[in-house]
């Protein structure tokens, strides 16, 4: 997380005083909060906090920012920016899940959603929303952003008559040019890799074992549960919570009453939420790109936001009967945050009560051994090349392959994007097949010498005749990776510069 999270990178992880190689990562640039406070702070723990509470005030900002382009009051607004903050379903994945992909995905999607409106029906203008919106998911969770552009396609097509003229279609193809712009210091190493070698769907999974019921998906959102140990199965954990189950019901109630925006939030909102469960046949989803989503809730994410602005309109709606003077507008507006924090709190330290003697914390990511046929150690067979078992086992236990000898390494030192290996074992050696995985712009250095040619055909890095030297292996970025980086901060400057001067005109 601190060195490399713009490239694949090989870092050294201790475990059990025992180093191993982890393989090579696709950026995920959006992990930067993180790695900052976790360097800062020289405190790993106290960073993610801190990177958790970042994203959670961007979430707020970038809701408030939305409503507040779809011309919502400020109160509403307000009110929409703390529920989906506090949103069930974001807490699960911050923290029983800890799907930081995804957890940070959900700040970016609401742009995203609005950058397509504005081009359809809006400020067409405002379309920088769409590309930045969708580029950041992108850095954040690659599922995410599947679903994301899934759902901006229904709606396209949804919309298409409204669509087909010039005007729209000119900032459509704009914000699609500027999205591969903007990712293209994800898309280009990614695709580096995936040209470079055959890699693994990562987590292959059948989509309705892993379904929940509706009544379990209702009753779980009702209790406003985020613990797994509250459930008889982990993904059963996944709901959207009593306040926003409320607001989708109270939505279906009063219907007519609702304008266009809210009444396109409740029927996209409340699909997505039944599809999240097992009345949606998920077996005909599995002939479709769409089965490496893995689990079906999460939908779930899609649904929270889209939920999320009915909670603004109903407490605002309950209230709008009344003549309210500014002090008790201030004072409704503190009494819904509480209806939203006070479940959230009760939920969050249950979670604490129940995993707080914890013993097995990380038992999930030990379950790979020598004589399973599951290769998924910490998931590291998601991240590397397709390989035998028995070159994933030398990854595991550090065993290079020196002459056709097995000799296991323990002398490293971790380095920015690499690893230096000191273990005198392997020098002035005929064949050496060292334990990480092979990735298109690795090098290997001795005595500033790059000794490795190719390895295209090998799963893990393979050198002959190395030096009384140590071995220095690092991911050094290719032109067109250096080239990606430059094109995607320059467009990330010039679209947030767009916003904001579109912004700063608006207010003279």
């Amino acid at each position: 997380m601190k060195n490399g999270v713009w490239y694949p990178y090989l870092y050294t992880h201790h475990f059990k005083n025992t180093a191993y190689l982890l393989g090579a990562f696709y950026p995920q640039l959006t992990l930067l909060p993180y790695a900052v406070a976790s360097i800062l702070l020289k405190n790993d723990v106290n960073g993610v906090y801190v990177g958790m509470a970042f994203y959670s005030f961007l979430s707020m900002l970038n809701m408030y920012i939305v409503m507040r382009k779809i011309k919502r009051s400020t109160i509403q607004s307000i009110l929409v920016a703390v529920v989906y903050c506090f949103s069930t379903y974001r807490t699960i994945n911050a923290f029983s899940r800890f799907a930081l992909g995804e957890y940070i995905g959900m700040t970016f999607i609401p742009l995203a959603l609005y950058g397509l409106y504005s081009i359809i029906y809006g400020n067409k203008r405002d379309w920088p929303y769409l590309a930045l919106g969708l580029s950041f998911t992108l850095l954040s969770h690659v599922l995410s952003t599947l679903l994301c552009v899934s759902l901006l396609l229904v709606i396209f097509v949804a919309y298409i008559k409204d669509i087909i003229n010039k005007k729209t279609i000119k900032y459509l193809f704009m914000a699609v040019i500027a999205f591969l712009c903007s990712s293209a210091i994800f898309i280009v190493p990614f695709l580096e890799q995936e040209t470079f070698k055959n890699y693994n769907q990562p987590s292959p999974t059948y989509l309705s074992e892993f379904t929940t019921t509706l009544s379990n998906l209702l009753l779980n959102s009702f209790s406003n549960i985020i613990s797994v140990k509250q459930v008889s199965n982990w993904w059963e954990v996944a709901n959207i919570g009593f306040i926003l189950l409320i607001s989708m019901l109270w939505g279906l109630f009063n219907y007519n009453k609702l304008d266009s925006f809210d009444k396109f939030f409740e029927i996209s909102g409340g699909i997505l939420f039944l599809m999240s469960s097992s009345i949606f046949p998920w077996t005909i989803v599995m002939a479709t790109p769409l089965k490496v989503m893995q689990f079906p809730f999460r939908l779930l994410e899609l649904s929270t936001i889209l939920l999320s602005p009915l909670f603004g309109t109903m407490i605002v709606n309950i209230f709008s009967k009344y003549k309210v003077e500014v002090k008790s507008k201030v004072l409704i507006l503190l009494l819904s945050i509480l209806i939203v924090i006070i479940p959230w709190y009760s939920s969050a330290t249950t979670f604490t009560y129940l995993h707080q003697n914890q013993k097995e914390n990380f038992i999930n990511g030990k379950i790979y051994s020598s004589d399973s046929k599951d290769m998924t150690y910490w998931w590291l067979d998601q991240y590397t090349p397709q390989m035998d078992k028995k070159s994933f086992d030398n990854i595991i236990d550090n065993n290079a392959i020196v002459n056709g000898k097995n000799i296991k390494l323990d002398k490293f030192k971790a380095i920015p994007n690499g690893i230096i290996i000191y273990d005198k074992d392997i020098r002035n050696k005929g064949r050496v097949v060292l334990p990480v995985a092979s990735y298109r712009n690795i090098h290997i250095y001795q005595n500033k010498q790059n000794i490795l040619t190719s390895n295209k055909k090998n799963s893990l890095l393979t050198v002959n005749n190395v030096i009384n030297y140590p071995l220095i292996i690092k991911y050094v970025p290719s032109l067109l990776d250096n080239i990606s980086m430059v094109v995607s901060i320059v467009t990330w400057m010039l679209l947030i510069a767009l916003i904001l001067r579109k912004d700063l005109l608006h207010i003279r």
